[in-house]
């Protein structure tokens, strides 16, 4: 075996005489190893065995004062042992010491050395090395203390420093240096002629690092083990599965009903299955991430050639991903280790390991979003024509059958609806009259005025929308200065509410998201409008159609219709509004007839009995007698828009309704699905739901002076000047409201046009019609729901780019070394490596400052490994080749100088290596060169 690789303590362990070893003739010591690969934390010297009355070798210093100590021991076998004639010098030494041995005489404690003429002292340590009863291992305790401590001085002029200490505290053999590893003296057994105590430091033992110490298991591990093929699947796992959030991400597709409450999948497992892949998702991202960060700094610690060793910085790096609060509690790692690349990818990993499960919530995880409006043709449900009056008494739950009342029965049950439907109404419309006049926001402009108000199926708000408006000032002055109130209210077509949940639609509904989902649907459909035209009169001009004003009159009553032959509540009679109500004999659109002009506040209707085929209704009121303008009569009539489209608006607990009418952006307007659509047909069947809708209203009580509260409350709004008064409704506007409602009843299962084209006015099957519509409903989707949820999407990718990387490093490299970064291993290769100067002082509070800065390498001596630091400064090139991630396996192959730090023990030598696989793995890892 070679000298350099020659064990640090004998075989044999018998050296109790020292003095009477014999001097080989003809031994020519073979060449010493160079001074950078003495251990002196592995050398041991020996006491003295036979106490103070023995002869025992001691080393004396040669021609030269205050020689190396160091040096001397370096240039012996390693033991502190020299035979009894001189060693020779190695011609590379150029110090010109020489080393003999001479015995020490036995001396009374207390007297002086006859060599070094100073007394000795009562410590067995001073003037010489400790002595014990057995070898020992005795590292280098006589370096300074120093440490690279943060005081301004660079890492550079502290290794120089503490180099040249390191020489000067090894040359001064002062036993006060042993006092701090010496326990106390027995002095009690010294006073009393006790034998001579052994005092012992705890760094004299017999550690033999190549017998005692071999590695048990080779720091590298093949690619076939459990812990690779275990740390490969993680990052597999890692990989396709961020890769696949991501994926999810970037599309945001929309689930459906695979995702909703009856679904193949519920919205709450969706939520929790989410949350479990993305937490192993970051579990395992963090766990490749360690894995790769310890085997980057593991190599590179066995890495001589590039002289770049690991720091204590780089080595805490894995904490600052697994525990992020240390960034903030172990800040100086940060300070150090944070600006190298290996360091701003852990940051990097730190806070994409902190911040990817909440950026999976925001973009991957199933939650209810919007999508964009979609252009569809939706089916509906026909069965009757608009405003048939038969098919709408259907609708009506009563527990009063038929049977039981053939002719009164619909009629009655519709008439309570409407009451209830019509109240309802009404009053929440002159409620926000109030609000409105309290405020003093009136105005006079009708589209800027309250909106009419419904309620479809008790839960489904419903906005009307006042269409051809006509001024009030502009009417008046073309009838010649009188006051004309002419206005028309547009309802949705309730036919839409129907259609949104036809199954063939395909439309999912709030209750199957939980209760949860919005939709919104736009179809174009023709909606029905009220429109309502009031003028005010004085009672000569009534009289051609008040029957009680004809001449031979008979008294009227609640029956009065029998007393006109033919029971037709229509004249010829000429009247001063017959052009205003468009009525016309050769049209065959008559005036209506009244019983008589209602009483003071009350209200009389036409319609108690005329024949089909009519258009309107009309109504004539009486309102306060000390007002100029105390008379009104009104015509309602009914029409189906084409210039309007109606909007349904679903939630999980009701829903609202609009009428979008005379929008010229509203692309879904039904004239825009069917040009050519009527305009202005009135409908002859809705008058027959009047007439329920008027009586069940108390419209028609004044025929009995029954003084209705609805009566006068509506005669109280009679226009009193050509202008809309600013605080309150007009007749029009309340009788519009008011009868709003027989119009959602009128439309529901008719056609979504504006005619009927069936031969029966009702039929006995449903048929299906289509129309256009646009639809964004909610359902379960996956993607960012907000622009602010958008800058998420940098963390799933960011995770993905590093799972492939950390995985094809993994791949590229293969097998694994022993991760010294975890704290088993580095305790366990620490606590068998001699100590550094570089460390001085950190042993109770910890390394500070610069400390951090110092690299360690990884050496091996006889199969046993330890941690040394770099000490010589050195060149190397990096580029061209190098195993693994390198700058040539990146493109960049120039060839670049940089310095660095190597071990002491491989500057400038070349060891020659045991013939072990530990030795022969070890030399492969030192000439690897990495970019990391």
């Amino acid at each position: 075996m070679s000298e350099a690789r020659r064990p640090l303590i004998s075989e044999s362990s018998d050296l109790s005489d020292l003095s009477t070893t014999p001097t080989l003739v003809g031994y020519t010591p073979p060449p010493l190893s160079p001074p950078s690969r003495s251990r002196p934390g592995y050398s041991r010297l020996r006491s003295d065995t036979t106490g103070l009355d023995g002869n025992s070798p001691v080393l004396h210093e040669g021609d030269e004062e205050g020689g190396d100590v160091g040096d001397t021991l370096r240039r012996s076998s390693g033991l502190g042992i020299a035979t009894a004639t001189a060693v020779p010098i190695p011609p590379g030494n150029s110090s010109g010491r020489r080393v003999s041995i001479r015995a020490i005489p036995r001396i009374p404690v207390g007297t002086r050395s006859p060599d070094s003429g100073a007394p000795l002292s009562s410590d067995p340590l001073t003037g010489g090395f400790p002595k014990g009863s057995s070898p020992g291992s005795t590292p280098d305790l006589r370096r300074e203390r120093q440490s690279p401590k943060d005081d301004g001085d660079s890492y550079e002029e502290y290794r120089r420093g503490g180099m040249a200490a390191k020489h000067r505290s090894q040359a001064s053999l002062h036993s006060d240096q042993y006092q701090t590893y010496s326990h106390s003296h027995d002095t009690e057994r010294l006073r009393k002629g006790g034998p001579t105590p052994s005092i012992r430091s705890a760094y004299e033992n017999e550690f033999r690092p190549r017998e005692e110490c071999p590695t048990a298991k080779e720091f590298y591990q093949p690619t076939f083990t459990w812990l690779s093929i275990s740390i490969l699947i993680l990052c597999l796992f890692s990989t396709v599965f961020s890769g696949i959030f991501l994926g999810i991400a970037l599309r945001g597709p929309r689930y459906g009903r695979k995702i909703a409450t009856d679904g193949s999948l519920k919205p709450y497992d969706a939520i929790i299955l989410t949350s479990v892949v993305a937490k192993t998702i970051e579990l395992s991202f963090v766990t490749s991430f360690v894995a790769f960060l310890g085997q980057v700094l593991s190599r590179r610690a066995f890495m001589k050639e590039q002289g770049r060793g690991i720091t204590l910085a780089e080595m805490s790096m894995w904490r600052w991903v697994v525990q992020p609060g240390t960034l903030i509690t172990h800040f100086e790692g940060v300070r150090y280790a944070g600006a190298t690349l290996l360091g701003i990818l852990a940051l990097l990993a730190a806070l994409l390991a902190t911040l990817y499960t909440p950026a999976a919530s925001a973009l991957v995880q199933p939650q209810l979003k919007f999508g964009d409006w979609v252009d569809v043709t939706l089916a509906g449900r026909v069965s009757a024509s608009f405003a048939n009056p038969n098919y709408v008494q259907s609708l009506c739950n009563t527990p009063i059958q038929e049977s039981m009342d053939p002719v009164y029965a619909g009629s009655t049950c519709l008439q309570i609806e409407h009451a209830s439907q019509g109240y309802h109404n009404y009053q929440r419309y002159l409620s926000f009259w109030t609000a409105v006049a309290n405020s003093g926001n009136g105005t006079t402009d009708l589209k800027n005025r309250p909106q009419g108000f419904g309620l479809l199926h008790e839960n489904t708000s419903i906005t009307a929308s006042w269409i051809q408006v006509v001024n009030v000032p502009d009417s008046s002055k073309k009838f010649g200065g009188r006051i004309v109130n002419n206005v028309s209210l547009a309802m949705p077509h309730s036919g839409v509410f129907q259609a949104a949940r036809d199954p063939r639609n395909n439309i999912i509904q709030p209750e199957e998201l939980d209760g949860l989902g919005i939709y919104s649907l736009h179809a174009s459909v023709p909606s029905p409008v009220m429109n309502v035209l009031c003028a005010n009169m004085n009672e000569e001009e009534l009289a051609p159609i008040v029957y009680e004003k004809w001449p031979n009159h008979q008294p009227v009553n609640i029956s009065w219709s029998t007393l006109i032959p033919g029971g037709d509540r229509s004249t010829t009679n000429k009247t001063v509004v017959d052009d205003l109500f468009g009525w016309r004999n050769e049209t065959g659109h008559l005036p209506p007839v009244f019983a008589k002009i209602p009483i003071d506040f009350n209200t009389i209707m036409n319609h108690t009995s005329y024949p089909w085929g009519r258009d309107a209704i009309y109504l004539l009121g009486t309102g306060d007698p000390s007002l100029a303008e105390k008379y009104v009569l009104c015509s309602m009539k009914v029409s189906l828009s084409p210039a309007c489209s109606t909007r349904y608006n679903a939630t999980g607990s009701g829903g609202t309704m609009e009428a979008i009418c005379e929008d010229p952006t509203d692309d879904l307007a039904y004239v825009h699905s069917l040009s050519n659509a009527s305009v202005g047909l009135t409908n002859q069947d809705w008058p027959n739901i009047g007439f329920d809708w008027a009586n069940s209203m108390s419209l028609n009580t004044g025929i009995v002076d029954a003084n209705a509260s609805n009566s006068r409350l509506l005669t109280q709004l009679i226009l009193q000047s050509p202008e809309l008064n600013k605080a309150l409704p007009s007749p029009a506007e309340a009788l519009a409201v008011m009868a709003g409602c027989t119009l959602l009843m009128s439309a529901q299962d008719t056609p979504f046009v504006e005619f009927w084209n069936y031969s029966l006015p009702l039929l006995e099957t449903p048929q299906t019609q289509y129309f256009n519509a646009s639809i964004r409903g909610q359902e379960y989707a996956s993607g960012p729901a907000s622009s602010s949820s958008n800058g998420f999407m940098i963390i799933l990718i960011l995770v993905f780019a590093m799972n492939v990387f950390i995985f094809f490093y993994f791949i590229l490299h293969r097998g694994l070394v022993t991760d010294f970064s975890e704290p088993p291993n580095l305790f366990s290769l620490a606590v068998n490596s001699p100590p550094s100067h570089l460390l001085a002082g950190s042993c109770g509070g910890g390394p500070e400052g610069k400390q951090y800065q110092v690299n360690w390498f990884v050496n091996t001596e006889g199969g046993h490994l330890y941690m040394e630091p770099g000490e010589k400064a050195v060149e190397v090139e990096e580029g061209r080749r190098s195993s693994g991630i390198s700058l040539g396996a990146m493109g960049l192959g120039q060839k670049r100088r940089t310095g660095g730090l190597r071990p002491a023990s491989t500057v400038g030598v070349d060891v020659e290596m045991d013939d072990s696989p530990t030795a022969r793995m070890y030399a492969k890892f030192a000439k690897r060169k990495s970019m990391l």
